[in-house]
């Protein structure tokens, strides 16, 4: 076989190769949307507990660790709160701004009044209350951990709402 015949090995391929900010080489639609996807609620919560390995490659875990040290930090020193939410501002429009860009409005199934970045925000600061409660409380079965995690789970389950799509169900947060 010469160079210039249609062998296996001298076929373009049918679609561009195009990369994503994950480094993920993308052939075609349905490859880009499964790249470009939103992490879901355990990806979020392992990525608000990454304390000493931040994730790396998906953007939005990055972010959302940041937010969880930010509001860790904000327990620690309530001095700095001014600084700290300035910090955490700038955080959930980066968020917001990488969104915008990233993610098809259409896809998350309805218009929403939190944004992106704002709901990320809400669940790095229920989970870090939790886990401050669960390792500061005498007691475990106390009501305020109880309440705390539950809390956390009713916005994991706005998370995964959010990003399926689905019609979110109203409850008392």
């Amino acid at each position: 076989m010469n160079s210039q015949s249609p062998g296996p090995g001298n076929r373009r391929p049918a679609t561009t190769v195009k990369t994503v900010p994950s480094s993920k080489v993308v052939r075609n639609s349905r490859d880009r949307a499964l790249a470009l996807r939103l992490p879901d609620q355990r990806e979020l919560v392992a990525a608000f507990t990454a304390a000493e390995h931040p994730p790396t490659g998906q953007p939005l875990l990055t972010w959302a660790n940041t937010l969880a040290h930010l509001h860790r930090r904000r327990h620690g020193d309530p001095l700095s709160t001014a600084g700290i939410d300035c910090r955490r501002a700038e955080v959930v429009e980066l968020i917001d701004r990488w969104a915008g860009t990233q993610v098809n409005e259409a896809r998350t199934g309805r218009p929403r009044s939190d944004s992106l970045g704002m709901t990320i925000d809400r669940m790095a600061a229920a989970h870090v209350h939790a886990s401050h409660l669960l390792h500061h409380c005498e007691r475990v079965s106390d009501d305020r951990v109880h309440a705390a995690w539950y809390r956390l789970a009713l916005l994991a389950d706005e998370w995964t709402d959010l990003v399926t799509g689905a019609e979110p169900m109203r409850r008392g947060i």
